[in-house]
């Protein structure tokens, strides 16, 4: 998203970019859908900080509009820095994450803007998506985007 504001000159755009940086959450157990995600074992999904902010700085896509969120979405989202997003891309993989993304950034989604399921493949994932649409009432149709995603 950073790439595609700047190549086409927008400057007045903020791109947020919410993660632990630290791996997935163990399960909780109010989430019971969630008790055997092994996500928060597995270190591939462990990216630090460092890491993705130089990987913005090495397609010099670090500036002062990305907006870095450390923490689990828990924790972080209720009070991002933003009150309309255009375009929200979830990469929750777990229930509990992606019904939290869904409940704390969906309500600030513009008319006319998408939400985008990352994990949509994974059960958890799924679940989430689909108990967030019956309890508000959405019957858009989802899209696929292609294996793992839809919006």
């Amino acid at each position: 998203m950073a790439g595609y504001l700047k190549a086409h000159g927008v400057r007045n755009r903020k791109v947020l970019v919410a993660d632990s940086f630290e791996g997935l959450p163990k399960p909780e157990p109010q989430y019971p859908i969630d008790a055997t995600s092994k996500f928060h074992e597995q270190d591939f999904l462990r990216v630090s900080l460092p890491e993705v902010q130089g990987n913005f700085k090495k397609y010099d896509l670090l500036d002062d509009s990305v907006v870095f969120l450390k923490g689990w979405f828990k924790d972080t989202l209720p009070t991002a820095p933003t009150e309309k997003i255009a375009i929200a891309r979830l990469d929750g993989d777990m229930y509990s994450s992606t019904m939290d993304a869904l409940n704390n950034l969906y309500p600030k989604v513009s008319v006319g803007g998408y939400v985008i399921i990352d994990d949509y493949s994974i059960g958890y994932c799924a679940a989430a998506v689909h108990d967030f649409r019956a309890a508000h009432n959405i019957t858009d149709p989802l899209v696929i985007i292609d294996h793992t995603g839809v919006y």
